[in-house]
Parts: structure tokens; sequence; C-alpha cells
């Protein structure tokens, strides 16, 4: 049976709204007795902290806001199905009973004292932070898989942290997010729908966290390809992450005071640059983006279907690569521009064996960028290491690395990933027959390869010249052309 309230009330307004009682408290005097319990159908808005004794009971028929201005409550309990907004920062100093229902942060943070205990959190019991808002935990002493209730939508993804050392001021702070972190790669192909930013503060010593995902709703390809990956707002890095399938969890030291965890194939990044012969204009250093202006860039990866599909063989790259139609619009920079499809083959340090290919996309100033338009572009389950990188293109040439001066290092870190750059390097295959020079030195792909069989020629059978004059010209002399 539940206890009445004891009110010792210097000035408190109690408002009502229907039958939904809201609390008000400005600059007031509240006591409620120990073991006591005050039970709030509507919202609760307070100017200061409530005492430290008996309960607060969150038990609206309709969704419910508490606005604590940063202040405490003691004792909190929720047990609304339809949620409780905060629509300030709040502090929980004891106790926090999940009954029913979850806390919806959005910009706001939700704060546990020390000493706060936590129960009946889970499925649809937890506090949501989809938003800015964090869930900070207070730290004095260590800590042992401590659990922080986090979630989104209705699904449970708890984080539980470890900590040993000294503190002054410590907290951490958690937030999870209901898709795949911002910062992924584009074209990774195994990753969780889940990722979690962690904060912390005041710790002299270390910091571990174990994230709790949802199997299978949280993964999106193969779980089994799955490897630890933090954020640290520059580069991904898996060297210290953990994935463990039977308990759905992933693990990490934290060791810098923002990072962004979650799980993701083992991929690789390449940096490139390549100039196309014909689009390439060597007076201005940049290349035509004359086929984008006219909107003849397809959406989707033109090397995958018919007619290219016969002569671009695609390994190991299932996916349907497709762009968003804002990566061919007018970009900041107009040297960001994108000017067409290119094909590229990573093959093993002999350059005999093809280990994965993938479409990109290539820029006015040459650089060669993922399906974002932006991005280094990602191999996905390959290990770091020594490559031969070949880039191709429907009508030119392609052109290779040497295997035998220089194979270049693919690696996870965006901002040490080496340039292979094929329009200055003397690490190509082939000498200087295998590539064009333009007027400013600058090495470019041979144009001419109009029927794409890998061969320049212009007579006898299956000429260019032939291809060009039937395909393209129509038997006529001259053709509006855009290169």
């Amino acid at each position: 049976m539940r206890k009445k309230v004891l009110f010792i009330i210097s000035c408190a307004v109690f408002m009502f709204n229907g039958v939904n009682a809201q609390l008000t408290i400005d600059s007031v005097s509240l006591v409620v007795q120990t073991g006591a319990e005050v039970t709030v159908t509507g919202d609760i808005s307070s100017a200061k902290s409530l005492p430290d004794m008996g309960k607060f009971l969150l038990q609206g028929t309709d969704s419910q806001s508490v606005n604590m201005n940063g202040n405490s409550i003691p004792n909190l309990e929720i047990d609304n199905t339809n949620g409780v907004w905060l629509t300030g920062d709040m502090r929980v100093s004891n106790s926090l009973l999940f009954t029913n229902g979850k806390f919806i942060a959005g910009n706001h943070n939700f704060s546990l004292a020390n000493i706060t205990s936590i129960s009946g959190m889970g499925t649809g019991k937890f506090i949501e932070t989809d938003s800015a808002g964090q869930v900070f935990k207070e730290i004095s002493a260590d800590l042992t898989s401590n659990e922080i209730p986090v979630g989104a939508g209705t699904i449970y993804r708890p984080a539980f942290i470890t900590t040993s050392g000294s503190y002054s001021g410590a907290k951490v702070g958690v937030q999870v997010l209901d898709s795949a972190s911002a910062h992924k790669p584009p074209s990774t192909t195994d990753y969780l729908k889940a990722n979690w930013t962690i904060t912390q503060t005041g710790i002299s010593g270390t910091l571990n966290v174990v994230a709790r995902y949802t199997d299978p709703t949280d993964i999106s390809g193969t779980e089994n390809n799955l490897k630890g990956y933090l954020f640290n707002g520059t580069d991904w890095s898996s060297a210290s992450g953990t994935v463990n399938t039977s308990s759905n969890t992933i693990s990490f030291p934290i060791t810098i005071n923002t990072a962004n965890i979650t799980a993701i194939d083992k991929f690789d990044l390449l940096k490139g640059k390549v100039f196309l012969q014909g689009a390439y204009n060597s007076t201005n250093g940049l290349m035509s983006d004359n086929l984008r202006s006219a909107g003849v860039i397809p959406l989707s990866d033109p090397y995958k279907t018919s007619t290219y599909s016969s002569a671009f063989t695609e390994v190991n790259d299932a996916a349907a690569d497709t762009i968003n139609a804002a990566v061919l619009g007018y970009q900041a920079s107009q040297n960001d521009n994108i000017v067409d499809w290119v094909f590229l083959e990573l093959r093993n340090t002999a350059g005999t064996t093809v280990v994965q290919t993938r479409p990109a996309l290539v820029e006015r100033d040459g650089d060669i960028v993922d399906v974002d338009g932006k991005s280094p572009v990602t191999f996905n389950n390959v290990d770091p290491g020594n490559y031969t990188i070949v880039v191709r293109h429907r009508n030119h040439l392609g052109l290779s690395t040497d295997p035998a001066s220089l194979t270049p290092l693919l690696t996870e870190k965006q901002s040490t990933a080496p340039l292979v750059d094929f329009t200055t390097s003397a690490f190509l295959y082939g000498g200087t027959t295998a590539h064009g020079v333009a007027g400013d030195g600058k090495y470019v792909l041979w144009g001419g390869n109009a029927n794409g069989d890998g061969i320049v020629k212009y007579s006898g059978p299956n000429n260019d010249r032939d291809f060009i004059l039937s395909s393209a010209l129509n038997g006529t002399a001259t053709s509006n052309v855009f290169r």
C-alpha cells in the first residue's frame, strides 16, 4: 500500500489541467516523508532540487515532461508507456526505477549520481538519447560493469562501464543512436545500425566500455565480419576494439575524452588521383565536368550493367553502388565537381590476381572518391598492406602501379593514407608509353578506347576509329561531344 504524502510548503503552486496534475515548484521548501510517494500524472517543473527523501512517480496517461533546470530528484519511477520528455537537464540522486516507458532526453542531459541505483530497465524501458543529450554517470570510486540504461526506439542498447584509478569531479557520458555511425566509410558492407558516443572527464586511470547491440535488428550484413572500431574525431581504429558475437557486445578501452564506437567490417582506404585525357585541361590543371552539368552521369555503377559489364569484371563487390543526386550537383569548391565514374582494381602485390574491385568517382582536380563524393575509397574485408592498384575508365586505357617498384599501402586511417598519384608518380607500370603526357607534364590515361576492349587501335579489326564513326558520329565527320 502506498503511503500518503506530507508536504511542508512555504510557497508551492499546484496547477491542474483537466485530470492531469502539474507539479510546479518555485523557490519553495518541499518535504516528502521517507518512504512516501508523490504521484504526478502531468508535468514537473522545478527551480530547485527536491529533498533527498520519498519518491516521485510519473504515471500519466499521456506523454509527460520534466524540467528540473539541471536540479536533482532523489528517487524517481516512470510508469508511463507514452514516455516522459526532458525539457531541461536533470539529475537523479538516489534511485531510478523503470516500471513502464522511457525517458526521451532530446537535447538535454540525464545525470546519475555516483550512488544512484537503477532497476527495471529493458526493452522499451530506458533513457533514449536520440539527439544531443547524454546520460552521465558521476564517479567517485571504481566501478565494475556499471550499467547505463540507454536505448532507442523500443530497443535497449545499454553500455557497461568499468573504471579504476582516482577521480576528481569525474563522470562518463553515454549516448546511443539508432543508426550507423555518421563517420562510417560510405561503402562498408557489414556494420552495426547503432553507435555509441562516450565522453569522460576527471578520471586519472582507466575506462573500459562494453556496449550491447541487438541481434539481428542492429546488424547490416554478416555479423561474423564485424570488428570493433573507435572513431577519435579524425580516424577510425580497430586496434583495441573487440566483438563478442555470443554476448552481442563490443568492448573498448577509452583513452580519449570523446570517442564514437561501433562495429564495422574490416576495411582499408585508398586515396587516389588520376586525370583522363580529353577531359583534362593543362591550362587550368582541371578536368571538364560537362558530363555532370549535362546530367548524363548515371546514379548507379555503370560498370555493373551492360554494356560495360562484359569488359569490367567486378570481384568481391556484390553491393549495388549508387550515389545521391546531390553528389552530382555543384560543390562548394568547383574543383570537387564530379567528372565521371572510374573502375578500381585492388590486386595482389605481384599484380596478377584481382582481390577486389570498386567503382568510384573522379573529381575535376583528379581526386578519386567514394560514392559519397568526398571520402577515400573503401575496400572491405581486406587486410592492411601492400597492393597493386589499377585504375580504369570506360573509354580510356587503364593504368597500374608497378609491383616491381612500389606497392601502395592501404590503411584504415584516413589521415595517414598515402596518395596513390597516377598523375605524377614514377612507379607506374609500363613506363612512359603506358600513359599520355599533358602539356603541363601531368600524366593522363590514354583516351580513345572507344569500344572498351583495352586497346586503342586506329585500323584493322575492332578498331576504335570505326567504332567512333559508326556509334558516336553516325557516319558523319563531326559531332558535338562532351570531351
